[in-house]
């Protein structure tokens, strides 16, 4: 006669066989380690036991602070060939998903485990910082929104294949979001749709952010009218790469009333034809009375001079 086992026994003898592991003393669990492949390793510990899981992903993602979590370790050693080099797009895809899966199950808040189970359990996670280059989708995407509610830092220099769909699925999660750094976007022809979505989510369901980096980003007056209309608490705006039109600009300069700082890096001011190269610019504001006037670093012999908005962009694109 076959015996049918509920899902719930197994979920309950998996927990009972890793319970029984959880005190192993961590010299021989780091000669474990040291035996592995690295690949092998990061992919299946976390899964078979979470406190083992927790420290193995503490010594590689978690250096600095228990509540953070830096993936670039992800572009070097053995793990390029897995996550930039080997297998086509969606195997790499898959793979950065058990990635995922795995560590985020290892950092499940005490008490919180999901193995066994298809629940999702959250994390303590309030800072993410990945590389750019990996194989980021929109259920990446969503599944580190679902895992990391408390989120309040997050760097994604990956994002070409993020979707509307996917950001208004993620930001949701997002509510106490502070700092950003999103981008390059999708490219064309979908670059402008994708853009005004991704800005009007953050908008509607962040409304703490103060710091937000757009990496290569096109600043011209559509884009300007979107970012302020939408981003009423920025403060500081970065922007790397990317194109500048002095009109885009002087609209968002004028328009973001609590903004205290641009900073361009490395991006291309429109002129004419043509565009020229700015390696480092700041913008301060400064206020004075009810008249906001700003500065720049631009130009080391008008250092201390103030401008208005329409001022301050004839005289960096003069």
């Amino acid at each position: 006669m076959v015996v049918k086992r509920s899902r719930n026994y197994h979920a309950r003898s998996g927990k009972m066989v890793a319970d029984k592991w959880l005190g192993l003393p961590i010299g021989p669990l780091g000669q474990i380690f040291a035996n592995l492949n690295p690949i092998d390793m990061l992919l299946v510990v976390p899964l078979v036991c979470k406190d083992w899981g927790r420290i193995l992903c503490g010594i590689i993602f978690s250096k600095e602070n228990k509540n953070s979590l830096d993936f670039r370790p992800l572009r070097y050693g053995p793990f390029w060939s897995i996550f930039y080099e080997s297998g086509n797009e969606n195997a790499k895809a898959t793979k950065l998903m058990n990635l995922l899966v795995g560590v985020m199950h290892a950092f499940a808040s005490d008490g919180e485990s999901d193995a066994g189970t298809c629940s999702i359990k959250a994390t303590p996670i309030i800072n993410i910082v990945f590389p750019p280059g990996l194989p980021f989708y929109d259920r990446h995407l969503v599944y580190i929104a679902e895992r990391c509610p408390e989120l309040k830092s997050i760097i994604l220099p990956c994002a070409e294949n993020i979707t509307g769909k996917g950001i208004t699925r993620a930001m949701r999660f997002w509510t106490g979001m502070e700092e950003m750094t999103y981008g390059p976007f999708c490219y064309p022809p979908l670059y402008d749709l994708h853009l005004s979505r991704t800005i009007e989510e953050i908008g509607i369901n962040c409304k703490s952010l103060h710091f937000l980096q757009l990496n290569w980003h096109h600043l011209h007056w559509q884009s300007a009218e979107i970012l302020a209309r939408n981003l009423k608490s920025l403060k500081l705006l970065c922007l790397q790469g990317g194109y500048v039109q002095k009109y885009g600009l002087q609209i968002f300069l004028s328009r973001c009333k609590k903004l205290d700082r641009v900073k361009f890096i490395c991006s291309f001011f429109v002129k004419g034809e043509g565009c020229f190269y700015v390696k480092n610019v700041n913008i301060v504001r400064i206020q004075e009375g009810r008249r906001t006037k700003w500065g720049t670093d631009k130009y080391p012999d008008e250092n201390g001079k103030l401008y208005t908005s329409k001022e301050l962009v004839d005289l960096l694109w003069k």
